[in-house]
């Protein structure tokens, strides 16, 4: 596997993790990824929340102050930014430079070095960008259990996140 597919599997296995403890279910897409969703988080609740999702992983310096920067494919932009029937997020997980960095486990611990963040793009402007959109992310938007929860809560009530 190369070192790209091994941090979209991280991302994912990472993203998973934060759905299993906040009690969601996570469904992984496969398949040509056509409309920039990877997979879908689900609820149980009535209303059965769902949220779609794109991963994205990251070890190059993208931690900025208060936010990080991350270069998003316009396409990938454009998919998140239109107006769709389920909520969608871009989720951004930071990883270490060093794959022998990312995680550490023992019969004690599994520890995840890094963690993600989570933005909506929904009613973002249009670009006329042909590459890339920076996308800026506050790091108070970290992708865990609490901030999973709220975004599910929100749209179980029909809300944007």
């Amino acid at each position: 596997m190369d070192d790209n597919d091994r941090k979209e599997r991280f991302s994912l296995a990472y993203i998973g993790a934060v759905a299993a403890h906040a009690g969601y279910h996570l469904s992984e897409l496969y398949g040509p990824d056509k409309d920039s969703v990877d997979g879908l988080l689900m609820g149980d609740e009535d209303g059965r929340p769902r949220i779609e999702f794109q991963a994205k992983a990251t070890s190059r310096g993208v931690l900025r102050g208060n936010r990080i920067t991350f270069r998003l494919p316009v396409k990938n932009y454009d998919d998140l930014r239109v107006r769709v029937l389920w909520p969608r997020i871009l989720i951004v997980v930071v990883i270490p430079p060093e794959d022998t960095d990312w995680m550490v486990h023992s019969e004690e611990e599994l520890r995840v070095r890094r963690c993600g963040y989570w933005l909506s793009l929904a009613g973002a402007p249009a670009t006329t960008n042909r590459r890339t959109v920076s996308v800026r992310i506050p790091r108070t938007q970290v992708f865990d259990t609490q901030q999973l929860q709220t975004l599910m809560e929100r749209a179980n009530r029909g809300e944007a996140p």
